[in-house]
């Protein structure tokens, strides 16, 4: 549309030039003529008066006065219509000229008149001069030779003034001719010598108005005007030959564009046929009128579906619906399609047979030119093995979480057990060959529970349920004193380990600083591990332009460029030997690089082989406002007694025993529950400060009993601690958003247990 109005347009401005530019032409060419005429004319007025110049010059020898009289009408006669022609061309300057013209002619008209007159006088006076010579002076012998000479001596001055142009002064001379008695000559000489002054003067008033130089102006003034008039003429012709090449080239142009879109519409056409050829054989269309009502379907609905054509136009959409499907749903649908936006969302249908089915539906509201609805249209895909396998990819995963869970469960019960006792008895050996037995156990006991945090780790980062929680934190000290963790494993591998923490991370971050932790246990543990013995490690910190820097360098054996690429990888190690010789699951660098890269950061690697390996972490961090001074309790090894009675819910004989030790050492005292339902028969027959809650026990489980114990006793409950061997993500939050008031991991670490028990019975002495 919008080309067709440019085309209309061109077309109107290039006619309308072309039309304005034709009609000046014409006006031109009228003009031309007329100033053509008015200079052609004013050629034949320069003849009238040149010859009526010569007419009147001639008045002296000639006295044909009927010719000067039909001259000087003439003359006249054209001069009023060379005025009338400047007149009408409606010239601000030719009319100027007109006036003047008009003006000198009629001045000039009564000047002809005078000279005709005094010419008539003077010529009157000469024949009567002519006359007397010859009869009186001639014909007579009286007059004595003197006077014989005065009177031709006058008579030919007269002579030569009256055939010449040339005034002789005869006044002088008039005294002597007196003498001559001569009747009436004194009068006739008298006539011709004022006549003759009359003449001089008419011809210098002939002169000042004459028309001829006017007529010089007008010829001028008119050839400059046709100058300009034919340079219009040639401006215009060149441009209507402009606009004619313009018209036949955007002609061309517009012919050529028409012919390249009707073939572009041709093959749009031919694409749209293909495109919707393919549609039809895999997609479910259909189109419905703005009630809703079906207008058309294509044969994969009818497929489908399960119902005829004819059975589907006109009925409402909802005849395909399922009625397991949410009314918002439909609602949503209606509210968004109505709003002129496009609504997408996988819905579940029913087939003519009752048979479900899903599709994954987009419908689209069909506007008008006038952006109005007219109508929508539904296109559809079947999803239906997709959606059956989402749902069992979702039964698997809760499958594999609740295996996780189990088996992180089953492994740390027996853990708790092995790594529990194992510290009580290295408190009471006395033999320093037994106590290294026992620290062996314990620090193969803490290495499986590593390798049972970094598998759950692996799982929770692969299933996306990993999640970051950021708080402020001290960076300079919490990274000091989280390096003296490695002070043992140092001495133990005969190593040394140089810090560089630059100034600059002197200030407070906002971060996971527990994941942050976790990373840089796994990089120096692993620099650790492939150091050997007398060489060192390098450690460094530093943060800038927003970033924390942290770099562990090692002098071990080094990892090949082969290995390099894959060892970030789950279960990749730089070879086969590396596990038999320096153990490990491979783990550790893939967890790494996740958590690095759930902070946005980034981790580079740079090494080579038998000279050790360099990795630099990068992470983005915001500086905090606040800043964070870290209070260090220390405690002592006798760690101070607490007072109270407890009652401890744990289904296991074995961590039955270990608990009861643990918290006998404690001070505290205890009553033994074998699972949920002995916990809640026990708890009401005794008062107790503080309950042990167990989750994974038989009869009724650690959550289901502490509600009994809740709902039973009301706000009189003491406080009820999940210990648990339950530590997958979220099942912290899920204790304690169930009502418990505190979460212990197993197995348990003394200080821990100890920390929270003192925080829940610091009122009791």
């Amino acid at each position: 549309m919008k080309k067709y109005i440019l085309v209309s347009i061109v077309l109107i401005f290039s006619i309308s030039f072309i039309t304005y530019y034709a009609f000046r032409w014409s006006e031109i060419n009228r003009e031309v003529k007329q100033y053509t005429q008015i200079e052609e004319f004013s050629y034949e007025l320069e003849l009238l008066n040149q010859n009526q110049k010569l007419l009147i010059n001639s008045l002296r020898t000639n006295y044909n006065y009927d010719a000067i009289a039909k001259s000087t009408i003439k003359m006249d006669n054209a001069a009023k219509e060379f005025i009338y022609m400047l007149v009408n061309t409606d010239d601000a300057e030719l009319i100027k000229y007109s006036k003047a013209i008009q003006y000198k002619t009629k001045k000039l008209n009564y000047y002809y008149e005078d000279i005709k007159t005094d010419t008539a006088e003077i010529k009157n006076s000469l024949k009567w001069l002519s006359a007397k010579y010859n009869k009186h002076l001639i014909g007579k012998k009286d007059y004595n030779s003197s006077e014989i000479e005065l009177i031709r001596y006058i008579f030919n001055l007269l002579s030569i003034t009256a055939q010449n142009d040339i005034f002789i002064n005869i006044k002088p001379f008039k005294g002597e001719a007196n003498k001559l008695n001569i009747p009436r000559l004194g009068t006739h000489l008298d006539i011709i010598y004022y006549e003759y002054n009359k003449l001089m003067s008419l011809k210098k008033k002939l002169d000042k108005n004459d028309i001829l130089p006017d007529l010089k102006i007008v010829e001028n003034y008119v050839k400059g005007v046709q100058k300009e008039l034919h340079n219009e003429i040639s401006y215009i012709i060149k441009s209507l030959l402009i606009a004619s090449i313009f018209l036949v080239l955007y002609g061309v142009i517009i012919y050529i564009r028409e012919a390249y879109a009707k073939l572009e519409t041709e093959e749009l056409k031919n694409e749209l046929g293909q495109f919707a050829n393919a549609l039809n054989q895999s997609a479910i269309v259909s189109k419905t009128d703005v009630t809703g009502r079906i207008t058309f379907v294509n044969d994969r609905f009818c497929q489908v579906s399960g119902y005829t054509r004819e059975e589907l136009i006109g009925k409402a959409h909802n005849i395909v619906r399922h009625p397991d499907m949410s009314k918002e749903v439909f609602a949503d649908l209606w509210e968004s399609i109505q709003n002129k936006n496009i609504f997408k969302a996988t819905i579940k249908n029913r087939k003519k047979n009752g048979e479900p089915y899903y599709v994954d539906t987009v419908v689209v509201p069909l506007l008008g030119i006038n952006d109005e609805l007219n109508g929508y249209l539904a296109v559809r895909y079947e999803v239906t093995e997709l959606v059956e396998g989402r749902d069992k990819a979702i039964v698997a995963e809760k499958a594999k979480d609740e295996f996780l869970s189990n088996m992180s469960h089953e492994l740390r019960t027996p853990l708790n057990a092995i790594k529990g006792f194992s510290s009580i008895l290295n408190k009471q050996v006395k033999s320093d060959k037994h106590s290294g037995y026992l620290t062996n156990i314990i620090d193969s006991s803490e290495h499986l529970i590593g390798l049972i945090n970094d598998i759950l780790d692996v799982s929770k980062l692969q299933s996306g349920k990993f999640s970051l929680d950021y708080h402020d934190f001290n960076v300079d000290e919490k990274i000091s004193l989280f390096l003296n963790r490695f002070e043992a494993q140092l001495k133990i591998a005969e190593l040394k380990m140089n810090f560089d923490l630059d100034s600059s991370i002197k200030t407070t971050l906002h971060g996971d600083w527990l994941r942050i932790s976790q990373i840089i246990t796994n990089l120096v543990s692993n620099a650790i591990k492939f150091t050997p013995k007398g060489k060192s490690i390098d450690f460094s910190a530093k943060y800038e332009n927003g970033k924390l820097i942290i770099i562990v360098e090692d002098r071990g054996i080094g990892i090949s460029e082969e290995a390099q690429a894959k060892i970030f990888e789950p279960f990749e190690q730089a070879d086969s030997s590396t596990t038999r010789v320096y153990g490990g699951t491979g783990l550790g660098l893939s967890i790494i690089l996740n958590l690095i890269e759930q902070m946005q950061g980034e981790i580079n690697l740079t090494s080579k082989e038998g000279e050790g390996s360099k990795f630099e972490v990068i992470l983005p961090l915001k500086e905090s406002q606040y800043i964070i001074q870290e209070i260090i309790e220390e405690e002592d090894d006798s760690t101070k007694k607490l007072n109270g009675h407890i009652l401890i819910a744990e289904d296991n004989k074995t961590n039955q025993m270990l608990i009861g030790i643990l918290v006998d050492e404690l001070g505290l005292t205890y009553t033994m529950a074998d699972d949920g339902l002995d916990a809640v028969d026990k708890f009401s027959k005794d008062k107790f400060d503080l309950v042990l809650m167990d989750e994974n026990m038989p009869n009724l489980n650690g959550t289901e009993a502490m509600k009994k114990i809740r709902t039973q006793h009301g706000d009189t409950t003491p406080p009820i601690i999940a210990l648990t061997a339950n530590v997958m993500q979220g099942d912290k939050e899920k204790f304690l958003e169930a009502g418990m008031d505190g979460y212990i991991s197993k197995p348990i670490e003394e200080k821990e247990l100890y920390r929270v028990l003192k925080s829940f019975l610091n009122n009791k002495s």
